[in-house]
């Protein structure tokens, strides 16, 4: 699991780290004035009114969630500097574990499960569960690069791992089927599309969690991550266009700018496409 030191994607203090820190923290007042509105009965509201009200939080939500992705990407260099992996502060680790997790599924899919693991020196004398499998390898995965963001990477990988334990049904012997329907049906975008969402969502949440659990309280502040979360992956799924990953050789330059490119995309669905 991720190892890394917190790190601040841009000076502490300069206009686009302060932009998105104040977005998020905006975003914690408007979940604490919706939860209000849900469970004080003082209030003594019409529901067309509440409902009203409700949708104007949700809307001041949505637009601050969008503006501190924004100012973050900013902060580490602009888009261009982070979907192309040349920022160290915002990915590298992103770009580079994606990478490391294409390759690895495509060679999986065309030696076989076993063969691959034999192949890196795993010890198959005993049966492995799923999960020691998946974690094996994430190992490899993680081993192609060490820097500042790799806690933010660390956790995008464990859930994509999470996603392909659930196609296999925690059985380890589905595993091989779900990596050949992965690569072979398109999935793997979607897989990546999720693995930058959460990447980008856990630095946001390694930012900016400790401060609101010191201004306002751990319940708001994991109420406020997971609502900002839910939305990266909203809009995640909803941006599912775009080129097909069907055949796309992974293990070579066209995997890599595959990657590059579609992280840009996320980028841009995720920061309202303004840079």
């Amino acid at each position: 699991m991720g190892t890394s030191h917190r790190h601040k994607a841009g000076p502490i203090g300069s206009p686009n780290w302060g932009a998105s820190s104040s977005a998020v923290t905006s975003i914690a007042n408007n979940e604490i004035a919706a939860t209000k509105l849900e469970n004080d009965p003082l209030l003594n509201m019409q529901p067309e009114v509440v409902e009203r009200k409700q949708s104007l939080y949700l809307k001041r939500i949505r637009r601050q969630y969008h503006k501190a992705v924004r100012s973050i990407i900013r902060a580490a260099g602009g888009r261009d500097e982070v979907s192309s992996g040349r920022s160290r502060a915002i990915g590298r680790a992103g770009v580079v574990w994606a990478i490391g997790l294409s390759n690895a599924f495509q060679e999986i899919t065309e030696q076989g499960l076993w063969t691959w693991l034999t192949r890196k020196g795993i010890d198959q004398g005993e049966r492995k569960s799923c999960r020691e499998i998946l974690t094996i390898i994430e190992d490899f995965v993680k081993d192609y690069f060490a820097g500042l963001d790799e806690t933010a990477a660390s956790e995008a990988l464990e859930h994509v791992m999470d996603k392909v334990e659930q196609k296999a049904h925690g059985d380890s012997d589905q595993l091989e089927i779900a990596f050949s329907t992965i690569i072979n049906h398109d999935e793997i975008k979607d897989l990546l599309d999720e693995f930058f969402g959460i990447y980008i969502y856990s630095h946001l949440s390694q930012n900016f969690k400790e401060k609101l659990e010191k201004y306002k309280n751990i319940e708001i502040a994991d109420a406020t991550m997971e609502d900002i979360k839910d939305l990266i992956l909203d809009d995640v799924h909803r941006g599912v266009v775009g080129r097909s990953a069907e055949r796309v050789d992974w293990k070579g330059s066209e995997g890599e700018n595959f990657i590059k490119s579609e992280f840009n995309r996320i980028i841009q669905i995720l920061t309202n496409n303004e840079d």
